[in-house]
């Protein structure tokens, strides 16, 4: 079933003072016929916005005025307008009808600037923030709010509030093999925080360089050095970090169960080498576990952090698992290194909100972190397995290396020049990673760092779409 929108037969005005009606083209939606009818109309306008034709403070039709111009039920429309409201596309307001919100609209295919913004965004690093679970999340907080004890709003353990240390020791224990004692988990506003503290505590400990992977996240590189410490880059092959490279360093960071960009798992006997040169060297390894949770093949590889609770730092997220705006972190540590980081802590009063840390404990505590990982897991493998089947359709000459795990896939290049396709992306407003993005001197490999967890769910299938248009012109 069809239906044009047409400005003069449906009053779609401006929210200018004079409610001048527009001089939009007609839209035509073609809803079909069926059940998915509400899909439809409100895909129809999300594009219609997104591609400029329906522009912003533009007032819509009401929802009985476009239902019966279309021939189908009001709460079709009803619901599709909802639906975009919630998206942050329309604005509805008692009586002033529904508008277009103020978004940014991309321009023709072939016309996009760069330096107007990315509107595809395929970077790595974060996950979906329409998937965050507001409703649970809800709940944890109106239930920590309503029976809390006043002591909550007070200053607290520096470590952090011990209902969620206690919750986080019980998680780690069962789900990333981690060997932990509730005193020694130490709360902090997210991981840069977290190894901030660190950086800063091991130069107090008159240990002046620690060692990172190459490639690897540039953002730490820059926390550690203001921490004090120089890096030492170590390359990567595909076995993980080379630990015969480490003797000019007692402190390493690496990323073990997902190797952050190249998403290889370190090898057993990689791993066992390196705890080895930890005892030998007094050293000390920060295990970076970010996206641990997130394995698609198989059940995820345990924290390396068992192999030696006393020589491994272990250090996870709830950024990947649930949202950066959440804001929290966790290091378990080692004996000897708890009071030298209570120390430090000590000096700079980092606070961390007690009514999240509340939340979040609520949060494991009843199984919904379990339950909302399940779905998650099942979510990102699906966009996982559409973009590898998108790059062996369109880039045969692309190799995904690494395991199949994590937000992201790195994507290696053979006979194609990586910088051209990043700025062949750039020119169409795709924002794209290469490897070189992540290496500290000249990389080894070329290929294309593709992260598939940012997009919304209805956003998902054109910026695979997208991607596929420019890795099929030379």
């Amino acid at each position: 079933m069809r239906g044009t929108v047409r400005p003069s037969g449906l009053g779609l005005q401006t929210s200018s003072s004079s409610k001048r009606q527009t001089t939009l083209p007609d839209l035509l939606l073609d809803i079909g016929p069926g059940p998915a009818r509400a899909a439809a109309v409100e895909q129809a306008l999300r594009r219609s916005i997104i591609g400029g034709r329906l522009a912003s403070g533009t007032r819509l039709p009401s929802s009985r005025e476009l239902a019966r111009d279309l021939g189908c039920a009001r709460a079709t429309v009803v619901t599709a307008y909802e639906q975009l409201v919630a998206e942050g596309y329309l604005v509805a307001a008692a009586g002033s009808g529904t508008t277009v919100a103020s978004v940014r609209t991309s321009p023709p295919a072939g016309e996009a600037d760069s330096s107007k913004g990315f509107f595809t965004d395929l970077l790595p690093g974060e996950p979906d923030p329409s998937s965050f679970p507001r409703q649970a999340w809800g709940v944890a907080l109106r239930k920590v709010l309503h029976t809390s004890p006043d002591g909550l709003f007070r200053y607290g353990d520096r470590r952090g509030l011990a209902e969620l240390r206690v919750a986080l020791a019980g998680y780690l224990a069962r789900s990333r093999s981690v060997v932990v004692d509730p005193s020694r988990v130490v709360i902090f506003g997210g991981f840069a925080s977290a190894l901030s503290v660190l950086a800063t505590t091991f130069h107090r400990l008159g240990i002046d360089r620690v060692a990172v992977e190459d490639p690897g996240l540039p953002p730490l590189r820059k926390v550690i050095t203001a921490g004090g410490p120089a890096i030492v880059p170590i390359r990567v092959d595909e076995h993980g970090l080379r630990v015969d490279d480490l003797a000019a360093a007692r402190v390493v960071l690496c990323t073990p169960a997902h190797q952050y960009p190249m998403g290889v798992v370190l090898s057993a006997t990689r791993r066992v080498a390196l705890i080895d040169w930890a005892r030998d060297n007094d050293g000390w390894i920060i295990e970076d576990d970010y996206d641990g949770e997130f394995r698609y093949d198989r059940r995820p590889v345990g924290a390396m952090q068992g192999l030696d609770p006393e020589r491994v730092i272990y250090g996870g997220t709830a950024s990947k698992s649930l949202a950066p705006g959440v804001g929290l972190a966790w290091l378990v540590l080692p004996p000897r290194l708890l009071e030298p980081v209570l120390d430090t802590l000590r000096q700079r009063r980092d606070t961390v909100s007690s009514i999240e840390q509340a939340a979040l404990a609520d949060f494991i505590a009843t199984g919904r972190l379990d339950r909302h990982l399940r779905s998650q897991r099942q979510h990102y493998r699906r966009r996982r397995d559409s973009l590898v089947q998108l790059l062996e359709n369109h880039a045969p000459w692309l190799e995904v290396a690494g395991v199949s795990a994590g937000l992201h896939a790195t994507a290696l290049l053979h006979d194609r020049d990586e910088q051209a396709i990043i700025e062949r992306a750039a020119a169409r407003s795709v924002a794209l990673f290469g490897i070189a993005n992540h290496s500290i001197g000249a990389p080894t490999r070329q290929g294309l760092v593709i992260g598939y967890s940012r997009s919304a769910a209805h956003a998902f299938p054109q910026a695979l779409e997208t991607l596929a248009g420019i890795l099929n012109l030379r």
